[in-house]
Parts: structure tokens; C-alpha cells; sequence
């Protein structure tokens, strides 16, 4: 059995690392091509034999909407495997990849079972393979580059260890209005100086949780904010999809990223406050764009 070649396409390096390891564990025989945006994608797709793309959609430069129909466009890749990996599930965005050719969907953020099963699913059906029938070791053709360091670094406008430890004691009427258990998670905490709130965030977990986010600090680099325990508390490292909104509740930016520090508030184990810091990891100009207008707006 030939190896397959998998390219994978997102601006977000630690979400193909992500995405990248769990391709390797299930066909530990495979070629990895890698792009950082659709522009990139086509390119690979010009110099490489290509069996299966793995593609985010939103992405500086070319969308993955456009990668899919530019493949579906082109005889070589009418019929190939291809699965869009993003966190645009409302039901418009799903029947528009639909109708452009879209082999698979799965949306941010997912557990590494629910992209395997998803995958190994979409790779049988079109192409006969199984993971079992794959073996041998990765070969270096074609890969543009290898993994990621997972951490990465703060930068700059990164938060200060000082304003990790802020507690609120002031929250706009905005944040009153729009998330009452958001509020009641921003509770003050006696003796503690207070920090105004910057806004409201609903933030999806790679586990399935949600959580009513107040925004206490935010570069473009990381979030820190506080939500009320409702169920299972998120893991370190666990992907993380941010949904930032306005006083109406009309989503501002739609951001990726992952759970770099999370800490309880109160001294017991069933601490129903729950502060949390999440790296972001997009580096999608519009988006990085849209949370530097929230942020100025909100300082």
C-alpha cells in the first residue's frame, strides 16, 4: 500500500501541531505537507502528490472555502478527501462547504477521538485505506517545516504575573446586562484592590464545556478572565475556541486558542470561581485586527 500524503493547511501553528500529531499516531507511515494559508495551500498542491487536505477556513491571503473550490476546479483533485477544520459551525457556513465539495467538518474546538474517528472515517470512504494498513516511517518529502514549539513565545504585550492576580470589583453595565453567571464569577474578593472588566467572552472547550468568560485583561497574545464553575473545569493545554462580544452580545472577533494557566479562587475543591489564561494562536490579520479594535475600545 502506498503511503499517503495528508496536507495540512492553518495560519495557527499550534492547531496543526494539534492536528499534526494525532495524523501520525493513526498513520504512523505518512508524508505531512504543511501550509500556512490557502495562497501556501495552492502552492503545495502544485508540487506535491496530495491525498487527503485538512483545512482550516478562515485564513489570511486565501479562505479554505476558496482552496476547496479552486481543488474542485482543478481534474487532479475533484475527487480528493477533503475535510474543513474551523470554528464556523452555524448551519450557513456548513451548507456552503457543502455545496463547494466539502468531504468532512469538524468544528473548533474538537477532541482528538472526534478528529480520528472523523478522519479515519473520510480516508476509508474515499480512498480504502485503513490505519492499520499504513506502516513504515515518515518520510521528509514535501514537509515545510516540523513541529511547532507548543508554548511559544508571550511576547510584549504579554500579561504580567501582577495582573494575572487582579480580582474585580467593578463591572461595567454592560457585563450586568448581558451574563448574570458571569457576573456572579467576578465577584470581589475582600481586602483585594479591584480592575474594571473589559468585556464578556463565551469560550467553547475542546472537552465540550462552555463558559461565560469576564475579560480582565487581554493582549493579542493571551486572555485572562474569570467564569463561574458550572461542570467540568478545562485542562491545561485543552483547545480553546473565544467567541468576544459587545454589549449586545454581537460577536466581535472569533478566536483560537488553548488553556495556558487555570486557577481557583477560593481556597477549597469546590471552588465555584475559576480563573483562567488562555493563549491565543491565530494570526489571521482580520482577527488580530478585530481584537486590537476591541482592546484599544475597552482600555
Amino acid at each position: 500500500m502506498a503511503e499517503l500524503t495528508f496536507l495540512l493547511v492553518d495560519d495557527a501553528a499550534f492547531i496543526r501541531d494539534l492536528v499534526k500529531k494525532a495524523v501520525r499516531q493513526t498513520y504512523p507511515g505518512c508524508n505531512l505537507v504543511e501550509a500556512i494559508n490557502g495562497r501556501k495551500a495552492v502552492t503545495a498542491l502544485g508540487s506535491n502528490r496530495v491525498d487527503v487536505v485538512l483545512c482550516d477556513w478562515e485564513m489570511p491571503e486565501m479562505s479554505g472555502i476558496e482552496v476547496l473550490q479552486w481543488m474542485r476546479s482543478d481534474e487532479r483533485y475533484k475527487n480528493t478527501p477533503f475535510m474543513m477544520i474551523t470554528s464556523r459551525g452555524d448551519k450557513e457556513h456548513v451548507v456552503k462547504a457543502v455545496e463547494a465539495g466539502v468531504s468532512d467538518y469538524i468544528g473548533k474546538p474538537f477532541s482528538r477521538d472526534s478528529f480520528v474517528d472523523k478522519l479515519t472515517r473520510m480516508v476509508f470512504r474515499h480512498l480504502k485505506v485503513r490505519p492499520s494498513q499504513q506502516a513504515g516511517t515518515v518520510s521528509s518529502r514535501g514537509d515545510m517545516g516540523g513541529a511547532s514549539v507548543l508554548m511559544g513565545n508571550v511576547g510584549n504585550q504579554a500579561l504580567t504575573k501582577k495582573q494575572e492576580t487582579k480580582t474585580i470589583t467593578e463591572v461595567s453595565p454592560l457585563l450586568a446586562a448581558a451574563s448574570a453567571s458571569s457576573v456572579a464569577a467576578a465577584a470581589p474578593t475582600a481586602g483585594k484592590p479591584g480592575v474594571r472588566a473589559m468585556g464578556l467572552a463565551t469560550v467553547r472547550f475542546a472537552s465540550g464545556s462552555e463558559a461565560k468568560l469576564v475579560i480582565k485583561d487581554m493582549s493579542l497574545q493571551e486572555m485572562l478572565g474569570v467564569f463561574k464553575r458550572t461542570g467540568d473545569v478545562p485542562q491545561l493545554l485543552e483547545q480553546a475556541v473565544i467567541d468576544i462580544a459587545d454589549e449586545e452580545q454581537k460577536i466581535l472577533a472569533r478566536v483560537n486558542g488553548f488553556v495556558r494557566m487555570i486557577q481557583a479562587q477560593e481556597p477549597h475543591p469546590d471552588a465555584e470561581t475559576i480563573q483562567i489564561r488562555i493563549r491565543l494562536v491565530d494570526d489571521d490579520p482580520d482577527k488580530l485586527d478585530a481584537v486590537s479594535r476591541f482592546i484599544a475600545r475597552t482600555r
